[in-house]
């Protein structure tokens, strides 16, 4: 019979002891975590429609210099309604209705009519048309939280985003301001070495949105398929 010498003992014993508080360290940093984001899920409750204006700053590797747009995003969640549009007259348009999202490039004069959900269109994008998450369980559906971090007036939730929302994009962080939690702006890193910041200028609640404002005109404009 082998006898384990007492060192021995106190080794596994130790071991056992600094799993046993990180797994609880880990668990109330969670706890924490999640916290941050309920408050943030409660200052949603009772929204319909959103309008926001903001700033797009991205960056690629292929360019020296960050290519900065102004635009403005509208979210109705009565009737699944989504627009993103960014440039001055706009240069892309994304608009979600029901099931279909239209991808218009205007200064092709083209545009594409694809399934939603169906991770097509610019990464990022499919996660956004779904709408900001309003509940927690809307939120844990959407969204696997890889840290929470804060600097200054501002939490940062990174998340990677579930399902075919996720795809080309390595993480979406959210930008929530610590003094009221209501989302300040996203940071979106992508699998191909871009990145793409957006700054939230002013933010709407429950503002009027007529059906036009999902249905941009086509005329002119040639049926196609972008790059994935």
């Amino acid at each position: 019979m082998t006898t384990m010498r007492p060192s021995a003992r106190f080794s596994l014993g130790s071991a056992f002891v600094v799993l046993a508080a990180s797994f609880v360290f880990s668990s109330l940093s969670s706890a924490a975590d999640l916290s941050v984001v309920q408050r943030w899920m409660a200052t949603n409750s009772g929204v319909n429609t959103v309008k926001i204006n903001f700033t797009q700053t991205r960056t690629m590797r292929s360019l020296k210099i960050p290519i900065r747009q102004t635009g403005t995003l509208w979210m109705d969640y009565r009737y699944h309604r989504f627009r993103w549009q960014t440039g001055d007259p706009a240069q892309t348009i994304v608009v979600r209705r029901g099931s279909k999202m239209t991808i218009v490039r205007t200064p092709l004069k083209k545009y594409e009519v694809r399934p939603y959900g169906s991770g097509g269109g610019a990464p990022g994008i499919s996660s956004l048309a779904g709408g900001f998450p309003r509940t927690m369980s809307e939120f844990q559906q959407k969204y696997r939280v890889t840290k929470i971090s804060k600097n200054g007036g501002v939490y940062y939730i990174a998340t990677q985003p579930l399902g075919s929302a996720g795809r080309g994009v390595s993480s979406f962080t959210f930008v929530v301001g610590a003094d009221d939690y209501r989302l300040r702006g996203m940071e979106i890193a992508l699998k191909d070495g871009s990145s793409v910041d957006t700054i939230f200028h002013s933010v709407r609640s429950n503002v009027s949105m007529p059906n036009s404002l999902f249905s941009p005109s086509l005329e002119g404009y040639r049926k196609t398929t972008f790059g994935s």
